[in-house]
């Protein structure tokens, strides 16, 4: 069971280089890449923290971080509507230019992206595994094991 969980490991890794090798000329990880894509696609809500953080299924302090670079790179800013405790995250103009550059970009290279990463799978077995990986990660949302 053990090496099942490397290979996750070893599949995370390899993707994130490779996101990270990517959009490095555009001054972005994989991470802030996330972040901005999620935003873009969620404009029509107002997008706390909270919300981003629990998306991602990470901590508040995973995303303060990234929320951070990306404010300091004139890609996002905080909603200035007074009244509130919670301050909307929204994409600011370069924001969602670049964004929008970066979605087309790979929306061009995602059949190459998956024709290399399931070289050798039957449509059958694609599908198989979609099903799979869908189980574990219900599995990994589910009490039992955030109570582990």
């Amino acid at each position: 069971m053990d090496e099942l969980k490397c290979y996750f490991k070893k599949i995370h890794n390899q993707l994130e280089a490779g996101f990270n090798k990517t959009y490095k000329k555009y001054g972005l990880t994989s991470t802030q890449l996330d972040v901005l894509i999620y935003l873009s696609q969620e404009s029509c809500m107002e997008n706390t923290l909270t919300d981003i953080a629990a998306h991602f299924g990470v901590k508040h302090t995973s995303v303060i971080h990234v929320l951070k670079l990306l404010e300091k790179k004139g890609l996002i800013c905080k909603s200035t509507v007074q009244g509130s405790r919670t301050k909307p995250i929204l994409l600011t103009g370069d924001g969602m230019q670049l964004c929008n550059r970066l979605i087309s970009k790979m929306q061009q290279e995602s059949p190459l992206l998956d024709e290399i990463m399931f070289a050798g799978l039957s449509e059958n077995d694609r599908q198989y595994l979609k099903k799979m990986l869908r189980q574990i990660y219900r599995n990994l949302e589910s009490d039992a094991f955030k109570n582990m």
